[in-house]
């Protein structure tokens, strides 16, 4: 079943704004799409893009992924949202593996050392919001150490600056913490019990005819595709707590129907893939006060957020620099998936700046009158 409002994307890619769009939206348990639209690139004889075509979706990776990892550790004890980097640092000696505590015991500075978990997943830690680690690093602890050295740019807590380095540093403490790799924690954890069989960080090349094509990589002289967009993700060899993830629209479907679902999936509901409390702190923002609303991972309804203006306050969303976007309102059982390759062939488009929010708006007017956010 088909929404008129998938017009809005099947023009958004006949303009040449993307080579390829697939669109999926779920409200009260009646799914429309997924819809797809274009060729995987912009070449002559590229294939069409259909319902199962692999996005990189980037960012997406930072909910999907880390946020949900990170607050699965939170609900079992293993740390608390205060647990700030000094703690970890001295501590929690016996918990940490691998090499990220004496990472932290040699590289962090004293004026990191009250940053906490909750600073770091809500964007307020008071860290750069890029750095370019690809270029010096020659390991993944390496890129660490950079992060840990750096200069903070503001007071943490002070205000909300969105940083892929803070997602980086949850990445490596999510494998200290676990004794597992992060793609292997990811998929124990989320990916498995959902069922996501086409979700994955670095893709195998057999399924790289599905895969969308993105930016063509001045330092590999070729388009990407099946390795990751984001250069420092590329940088800690396609594993990142900040983007390296490629996925479907119906897969990410899965895990947005567990998010309405309280936590749970499976034909029984009998799965828990996140708890009740964990869902809970999704409700709340923790940036009052400051100059974005911010829960813990994910963005809150904003005037001329991607979402547009129709979504309920509590409603949460991401979007990835590749093009992507996840937006899940649990008080209207919706949820709205929009994977694009607007990078391709170069980063500098702008157009689905506009189309997020207005698709949104078309599909909430579409399907029914909401609550008005803002």
């Amino acid at each position: 079943m088909k929404l008129e409002s998938f017009r809005l994307v099947e023009e958004f890619v006949a303009e040449r704004n993307a080579s390829a769009a697939v669109a999926l939206v779920e409200y009260q348990g009646r799914q429309y799409g997924p819809a797809a639209f274009g060729t995987t690139a912009f070449f002559p004889g590229a294939p069409v893009v259909t319902e199962d075509t692999i996005f990189d979706i980037a960012s997406l990776t930072k909910v999907v992924g880390t946020t949900t990892l990170v607050l699965g550790l939170v609900d079992e004890g293993i740390i608390g949202l205060d647990t700030t980097l000094g703690d970890l640092a001295y501590k929690y000696g016996d918990v940490l593996q691998g090499d990220f505590l004496d990472l932290l015991r040699r590289y962090l500075p004293q004026e990191k050392e009250k940053i906490s978990i909750a600073q770091l997943l809500s964007h307020t830690s008071g860290l750069p919001a890029w750095l370019p680690l690809y270029l010096d690093a020659k390991s993944p602890d390496e890129m660490v150490q950079q992060i840990l050295g750096c200069d903070l740019e503001y007071a943490p807590g002070s205000q909300v600056v969105y940083s892929c380095l803070g997602f980086i540093v949850l990445g490596a403490l999510i494998e200290s913490l676990t004794g597992l790799p992060l793609d292997q924690v990811l998929q124990k954890r989320v990916l498995g019990p959902l069922a996501m069989n086409d979700t994955f960080y670095n893709p195998p090349e057999a399924l790289y005819p599905r895969v969308a094509y993105t930016e063509w990589c001045l330092r590999s002289k070729q388009f990407l595709r099946g390795t990751v967009h984001d250069e420092n993700a590329q940088g800690l060899r396609g594993i990142s707590g900040n983007a390296g993830l490629f996925s479907t629209a119906a897969d990410l479907a899965k895990f947005a129907r567990m998010i309405l679902n309280k936590g749970r999936s499976g034909p029984e509901g009998d799965r828990v893939v996140m708890s009740e409390s964990s869902l809970g702190l999704l409700k709340t923002c923790f940036t009052e006060g400051l100059n974005d609303r911010r829960t813990l991972g994910w963005m809150l309804p904003t005037p001329g957020s991607s979402g547009g203006n129709l979504l309920s306050a509590t409603a949460l969303g991401h979007t990835g620099f590749t093009g992507t976007s996840l937006w899940i309102d649990r008080e209207q059982d919706l949820f709205v998936i929009l994977l694009t390759n607007r990078v391709h062939p170069t980063r500098n488009n702008e157009a689905l700046f506009k189309l997020r929010p207005a698709f949104h708006n078309s599909v909430v007017k579409e399907l029914g009158p909401g609550p008005h956010a803002i």
